[in-house]
């Protein structure tokens, strides 16, 4: 049975095509929490560093082809074989945290053969890294699932950003990477975790957006895609 967050965003991805737009699907994803009785976990939210003081303006993130995540939603109209990732968060009556992304392929078997195999290759690889989050492993065996796909593949993991835990906040300790950096942390029965593989068919390094200050974007060109699922170590 699908989360009310998996839902609502399976909606959404089948209304991303031809001639919609980010405002057109952030609308609809306002009106679908509401009817879900949950909250936005993105509007106003403020994670600090550089980000603007008064918060993302969105309940949905729309990043379309070489944005990475973290997409303003605004009145471009999707075209034929964009790739467009939709990113969303809610708040439950009991304070609970969900987060999920997937990410769509404008048009029936549209998209070149490079984002066909990268959105499959994305796909595959949050399935691995899910399957890792069990207690007893750490965080570097789900990185190192995600990341033997991307290789496997050709294509690279996004540099300086990852998965995280959550629960009572949206962000919490531990980072959960996408391939094996850091410090392990080991994992325990219960944690929750939000697992988000983001893949790229460049290098994988990225540049904020200058002029609204949350799109993430890739350096150099290239497209991205972008998969996120929150679980429970079990």
């Amino acid at each position: 049975m699908n989360s009310p967050l998996q839902s609502i965003l399976e909606i959404l991805a089948a209304l991303t095509v031809e001639g919609s737009t980010g405002k057109n699907l952030d609308s609809l994803a306002s009106g679908l929490l509401r009817q879900q009785k949950v909250e936005s976990a993105f509007l106003h939210y403020t994670p600090g560093g550089n980000a603007p003081t008064e918060g993302f303006p969105n309940v949905l993130c729309v990043s379309i082809n070489g944005e990475v995540i973290h997409g303003i939603p605004d009145d471009r109209k999707f075209q034929f074989g964009d790739i467009v990732k939709l990113d969303l968060g809610l708040k439950d009556a009991e304070g609970n945290f969900d987060d999920g992304a997937l990410t769509v392929i404008v048009g029936e078997r549209a998209g070149s053969a490079v984002a066909c195999r990268l959105v499959k290759t994305t796909k595959e690889a949050l399935e691995a890294g899910v399957a890792q989050a069990k207690a007893g492993n750490t965080t570097h065996d789900i990185a190192r699932a995600i990341y033997a796909v991307a290789q496997r593949e050709g294509f690279s993991v996004i540099e300086g950003y990852s998965g995280h835990g959550i629960g009572t906040a949206l962000h919490m300790a531990p980072d959960v990477p996408n391939k094996p950096v850091g410090v392990p942390v080991k994992l325990e029965a219960g944690m929750r975790l939000a697992i988000e593989p983001m893949l790229s068919s460049n290098k994988g390094y990225t540049v904020i957006d200058k002029n609204n200050k949350w799109t993430v974007k890739l350096q150099g060109g290239g497209v991205s895609a972008h998969f996120e699922r929150t679980v429970t170590v079990k």
